[in-house]
């Protein structure tokens, strides 16, 4: 197979995506290459006398180079197309199971207060970022703040931020993003969950409070948080 009849059958049946197409064009090529250089022997002897005499060798460092090759573009790959197979659908479910887990076998937060200017610095030197926290203005609307912990998310610590509703608890959960994004309601075993970003950072408000009551948190961070 030559390089057009590969690059007909990328077109035909690859990613529509550039970066994908030549990423998959490279690993190609780069196996085809590889599994010349290995081929065995005696896998066939007439084939291998004739290359023996007429056919050029490949030097041991290209077939090194070709590995590594071969090794960076499936790296790339990975990196390029995981994140698209593995969208966030099931980051939903395991907010809701931290919440959860927070709220039967503790701790609901790790510093207790309701003093932003307490509950800010704490997570310094646990996290590599300094989350937004508020308190006064959201308690005016019946949100206060009870403090803050950190908690794995997906493996990776994350800041999150414990209100009180009345006798409702909310978790906010808080991490760096580089995209904006308009809220957005969801449900999960009967809790409600509202997240947004800002472009900053991104935030995910967990809660068994009424869908409203949580959308009216949410509009209530925004609105203090760009002031």
């Amino acid at each position: 197979m030559n390089d057009d009849d590969l690059s007909r059958l990328l077109q035909q049946h690859a990613s529509r995506h550039p970066a994908d197409e030549r990423l998959r064009a490279a690993v190609r090529t780069q196996m085809t290459l590889q599994a010349a250089a290995q081929e065995p022997r005696a896998a066939a002897p007439a084939r291998s006398a004739w290359r023996a005499r007429f056919a050029p060798r490949i030097h041991p460092a290209v077939a090194g180079a070709g590995g590594l090759m071969l090794g960076i573009a499936l790296t790339l790959t990975a990196v390029l197309i995981v994140p698209r197979l593995t969208p966030d659908g099931t980051l939903p479910d395991d907010l809701v199971a931290a919440h959860v887990r927070a709220l039967q076998v503790g701790p609901p937060y790790e510093v207790a207060s309701s003093d932003r200017h307490q509950v800010k610095p704490w997570f310094q030197g646990r996290l590599d970022y300094a989350p937004t926290v508020l308190d006064s203005p959201l308690r005016e609307q019946g949100f206060a703040l009870l403090g803050g912990r950190v908690q794995a998310v997906r493996g990776k610590p994350t800041a999150v931020l414990a209100y009180q509703l009345r006798l409702h608890k909310i978790d906010l959960y808080a991490w760096p993003t580089e995209h904006g994004a308009a809220p957005e309601k969801l449900q999960r075993r009967g809790f409600n969950l509202v997240r947004w970003s800002d472009g900053a950072m991104q935030y995910w408000a967990v809660s068994d409070v009424d869908g409203a009551e949580l959308e009216r948190f949410a509009a209530a961070w925004r609105a203090v948080a760009t002031h």
